[in-house]
């Protein structure tokens, strides 16, 4: 019987022990994030296209949408939509260097993320773009939006 009642105190401390060290661990923690923390705000694009020309003529279209977090400090002295910068810039930067890529595994986003951010934030006086994530990036061929519109159309 005072073999149990020892065990069922020693599993007491130890799970009290436990919780204490755990609760200890978790506001230390809490303090060093909070003291670093800056003030992030976040958003994303519409979805849009950008013409991929080749020879004069359109090939097919890279279809994007991105996520992307700024500094809240910074977004209050810009008055026009932040998406409306990113756009932008990712048209410019596929438009004008990325013309000729067909396939979308050959484009190394971090360098086309680190230019477009790099591109937004050359236009404010403080950074104001912090990451970009993709929502979505894809390539369409000319042919497959062809084929896609003339489902179900018979030719004869």
């Amino acid at each position: 019987m005072i073999r149990i009642v020892i065990i069922g105190l020693w599993i007491c401390a130890v799970a009290l022990g436990s919780l204490y060290f755990a609760v200890q661990q978790n506001s230390a923690t809490a303090a060093v994030t909070s003291h670093d923390a800056q003030p992030l705000d976040d958003g994303k694009t519409e979805v849009f296209s950008v013409p991929i020309i080749i020879d004069g003529a359109v090939q097919g279209y890279v279809v994007t949408q991105l996520i992307y977090t700024i500094d809240s400090a910074v977004k209050a002295s810009v008055k026009t939509p932040v998406s409306f910068f990113i756009n932008d810039e990712v048209f410019r930067q596929f438009y004008g260097h990325y013309s000729d890529v067909k396939e979308v595994e050959a484009v190394k986003f971090e360098d086309v993320k680190q230019a477009i951010i790099d591109g937004v934030n050359a236009r404010f006086p403080e950074p104001l773009v912090k990451d970009l994530l993709v929502q979505q990036f894809n390539y369409i061929s000319s042919k497959e939006i062809r084929d896609q519109n003339t489902k179900g159309i018979s030719r004869g």
